[in-house]
């Protein structure tokens, strides 16, 4: 059923594509779609999902590339955009986004179980740790800044009908961010050895 309704949608749009079109193609009942699936945007759905799970993958290669946390946020954010724009494109964000945002079941976006938020939680703490992200603001709210941050790119990017990259419109973003930060710390240093 997941196999054929992903070729559907990606052949015809999801708009265009009826559960009762789903079944059929597949050769199933409505009774075996409603027993694995709650409505035909949660297929959609279980598509990110499986994404979601690469972001572990990913980290672990970051980690090993970047000392500082701030460093890894950045690289990580422009893995995320590259990621995403490679195995979903833009016409999968806009779906899973429209559905996610009319289906009440799909709590996935916001859910604290995500690995993506797990990573970016981590990376703070490490920040915090390392002092790199020391001056921000409290952590939840730094966590917030940056999920929407990331969140709020792939919604602009879904819209728009240039043919600009998702890294191409998230890189000034993620960048000022990381700079902001940046320039808090060394500003806090200098603030420091002057009153010393």
């Amino acid at each position: 059923i997941k196999t054929v309704a992903l070729a559907l949608f990606e052949k015809y749009g999801y708009e265009k594509v009826s559960v009762d079109r789903i079944v059929k193609e597949s050769k199933t009942s409505k009774g075996s779609f409603y027993q694995h699936f709650p409505s035909k945007s949660s297929i959609s759905m279980m598509r990110f999902m499986e994404m979601d799970k690469n972001y572990v993958n990913i980290y672990s290669q970051i980690k090993l590339e970047h000392h500082l946390a701030i460093d890894r946020l950045e690289g990580f954010c422009f893995s995320v955009y590259a990621t995403l724009e490679q195995e979903m494109g833009r016409e999968w964000m806009r779906v899973i986004y429209s559905a996610g945002s009319i289906e009440k079941e799909l709590t996935f976006f916001t859910s604290e179980d995500r690995k993506l938020y797990k990573i970016i939680l981590e990376i703070i703490e490490d920040g915090k740790k390392d002092g790199s992200l020391k001056n921000t603001i409290s952590k939840e709210q730094f966590f917030q800044v940056i999920i929407q941050a990331l969140m709020g790119t792939i919604y602009y990017w879904g819209l728009q009908s240039d043919n600009r990259s998702l890294v191409e419109i998230g890189t000034p973003l993620i960048q000022q961010l990381v700079k902001s930060y940046n320039w808090k710390l060394s500003y806090s240093m200098v603030h420091i050895e002057t009153n010393i």
